[in-house]
């Protein structure tokens, strides 16, 4: 493929609800322009754009594709995003390095519970957009009451460019408002100029006056030749719905049916003439090294900056970084500066991607896509470029986890082989964590819910070759003591040979919460030698990552040596050791000694006839109501809940607002659990102690 201007390249992500019909119009889009041959199917697993296997399997997008094509002397690099909440960071990935978004919209649905959320990541990245309302060929399509609920649920500044003409089964062809003429399909795939029907003209009339005014309004000069003559040329029409796009004040809407390919062209016309081109971006924000915002040139003139965006592995290609060129180019053979690591990386081969396909190409310019391969030590989000740039791009912002399993491996000695599998697959997707819990000593996975789980380990198993099985993680909870106790604790043993003899008398306090463990030598006259000293705080150290309450670790404690005796030959430091383990098993017996729990602040943005619900499901929790706040048609609802009541929530969640809802989790303190409770984990403890 041929080299493109900045100002002929459009580039584009689209979005929409799961199963809204994305993948099918961007495969439209390709094989209108001829990208592609045939158009592949996501319900019969042909797609050329949801093409991995876990994607066949589920018949569904699951991660961010490219697609280049020629339309008209402009190339259209198109990002298809997968609908589902679950696989949100392919979306955040891509509107970090388009111009513009493409939002479906179902013409037999209408506005769907993701339509909103992707609606406003497209108003938080600040990116124009143009609305399909999709399928307008299916039975119960109607145009109308989708523009309804666009300008109630969306914004009140979509506005028709196209009209459809007929509905269901009799869609047959779209009205241009901007040219005035019709567009209908004559055979398949292929549409004719044609006078727009006479049934249609007072609606073609009124969307005609509505676009006119709403694209004079952005120029002064416009406004004054429409109010004086009552139109606009064609080039000044187009010309102020560009002002008003760029603008975020102009929401084209258009009507098609991907599948039979219905208003595709006229699509394909508005895509070139009303969204923004890639040079409109002269500069981008970045960060330098002492964290202070510096302007980046962009453009074909000035040095090169990239970002990566994409990691991808293919079976025949290997590890593909995808990247988009804002400044400079970058050529076969060339070396780069990762900015963001400091490190060098060749450029071993380019290639362009329609979706499967792949063709070499030796530079990508300003404005363009390509795929690297075999970059060594690139990761996604990082920054390429000429070494001297004033800094790098920040960072994308990527989802929170808000879900978490346990993982364990089904075959014994496959811990190393787990471990490193998900390593690998975090390079092609960073909105999951993997650790091991120092106190639970669980591998622990976090991640976006139940469904993303479930590719993940997919792709552990396919990439891996190992299998895990997967349960609700053991609460970290925490051991502490509430009260004072001053403790003697005697170890002495004799075996025949040589015994065992240690004698300390330890106070212990309880510190305010999170001041951890201290220790606190306060021997007289030798009555423990400085020898053994070490020892008794070793022996408190190691007793205190299992605690004597439920073998969770032991925290906020203050431990006083302040008495104690030894035997001239049988007193060792393995003796004291035991004396230390014992006074601190004694002091939680005698002492009032409690169980800790983890508390999360839940976020969730759910929508106002929901919230009750919500509201009433988070008590249930032993969540404690911190704060409400309205967001538009939304609430924005604040709770402080135990993480033992989590599991699980994120698909409750879903289910009780029919998906409407999104919600993040984060790490707030730790609290007492209730007595009644704590009885009843210290009892399973101890059953499982028995039993193991």
């Amino acid at each position: 493929m041929k080299s493109y201007d900045p100002a002929s390249i459009r580039n584009v992500a689209i979005l929409g609800h799961q199963a809204c019909g994305k993948t099918t119009l961007a495969e439209a889009v390709l094989f209108q322009t001829g990208a592609i041959q045939r158009m592949g199917s996501v319900d019969e697993g042909t797609s050329n754009l949801a093409f991995h296997p876990n994607e066949i399997h589920r018949r569904t997008s699951i991660y961010l594709a490219l697609g280049a094509c020629e339309y008209e002397g402009t190339k259209f690099n198109l990002l298809d995003t997968p609908g589902f909440e679950d696989f949100r960071g392919e979306v955040a990935a891509a509107l970090c390095v388009v111009e513009s978004g493409l939002l479906v919209v179902r013409g037999d649905a209408g506005v769907e519970v993701a339509t909103e959320a992707l609606w406003e990541r497209l108003g938080q990245a600040q990116l124009p957009a143009l609305i399909v309302v999709s399928r307008m060929d299916k039975e119960h399509a109607d145009f109308g009451a989708a523009m309804a609920q666009v300008r109630e649920r969306l914004t009140p500044k979509a506005i028709p460019v196209q009209l459809p003409i007929g509905r269901g089964e009799g869609f047959r062809g779209v009205v241009d408002v901007a040219q005035g003429v019709a567009w209908i399909l004559d055979k398949p795939g292929h549409a004719v100029q044609a006078e727009i029907p006479a049934d249609m003209n007072s609606a073609y009339e009124a969307a005609r006056e509505e676009l006119f005014n709403a694209a004079a309004e952005h120029d002064d000069a416009l406004v004054e030749k429409f109010l004086e003559e009552g139109s606009l040329t064609y080039e000044e029409l187009i010309h102020g719905i560009g002002i008003g796009v760029r603008d975020r004040t102009f929401f084209p809407v258009c009507a098609v049916s991907a599948a039979s390919g219905i208003g595709m062209g006229a699509l394909l016309h508005c895509v070139k003439e009303y969204l923004p081109a890639a040079a409109m971006r002269t500069a981008l924000q970045g960060v330098n090294s002492k964290g202070a915002t510096v302007a980046i040139p962009a453009g074909a003139a000035a040095p090169t900056v990239a970002r990566v965006f994409k990691i991808a592995s293919e079976k025949d290609a290997g590890e593909l970084a995808l990247l988009r060129v804002f400044a400079g180019s970058i050529a076969t053979g060339a070396e780069l500066t990762n900015l963001s690591r400091g490190s060098t990386e060749r450029i071993s081969g380019l290639f362009s991607l329609e979706g499967k396909n792949r063709e070499r190409i030796e530079r990508a310019g300003a404005g363009d896509f390509a795929a690297a391969v075999k970059l060594k030590g690139t990761h996604a989000g990082d920054t390429l470029g000429d070494r001297g740039v004033a800094g790098v791009l920040p960072p994308i912002p990527y989802p929170s986890p808000n879900s978490r399993v346990a993982l364990r491996p089904v075959h014994q000695g496959d811990d190393d082989k787990v471990a490193q599998g998900l390593t690998k697959i975090h390079e092609e997707d960073p909105t999951f964590k993997s650790r091991l819990d120092p106190q639970t000593h669980e591998l622990v996975l976090e991640g976006q819910g139940e469904l993303h789980f479930d590719v993940l380990l997919d792709r552990l198993k396919e990439t891996a070759h190992v299998e895990v099985t997967r349960h609700d993680p053991r609460i970290p909870y925490l051991e502490t003591l509430k009260s004072v106790v001053d403790v003697p604790a005697r170890h002495k043993k004799q075996t025949g040979g040589r015994g065992q003899f240690a004698d300390v008398v330890i106070k212990f306090e309880p510190l305010p919460r999170g001041a951890g463990f201290e220790f606190v030598d306060a021997i007289v006259g030798g009555v423990v030698p400085n020898k053994f000293i070490p020892a008794v705080e070793k022996g408190l150290r190691e007793s205190m990552q299992r605690g004597p309450l439920a073998r969770n670790q032991v925290v906020d404690v203050r431990a006083t040596l302040h008495d104690g005796g030894f035997h001239a030959v049988d007193s060792s430091e393995a003796a004291f050791k035991t004396a230390a383990a014992l006074a601190l098993r004694t002091a939680f017996e005698e002492a009032k000694a409690v169980l800790l729990e983890p508390i999360y602040t839940v976020e969730v943005k759910v929508p106002e006839a929901a919230m009750g619900d919500v509201m009433g499901d988070l008590s249930s929790r032993r969540g404690r109501i911190v704060g409400s706040e309205s967001d538009g048609r939304f609430s924005i609802v604040k709770a402080q809940v135990p993480l033992a009541e989590l599991s699980k929530y994120s698909t409750t969640l879903r289910s009780m607002t029919q998906g409407r809802a999104t919600h993040t989790i984060t790490f707030d303190h730790y609290q007492e659990v209730p007595a009644e409770l704590a009885t009843k984990i210290i009892e399973e403890a101890k059953k499982e102690t028995a039993e193991g």
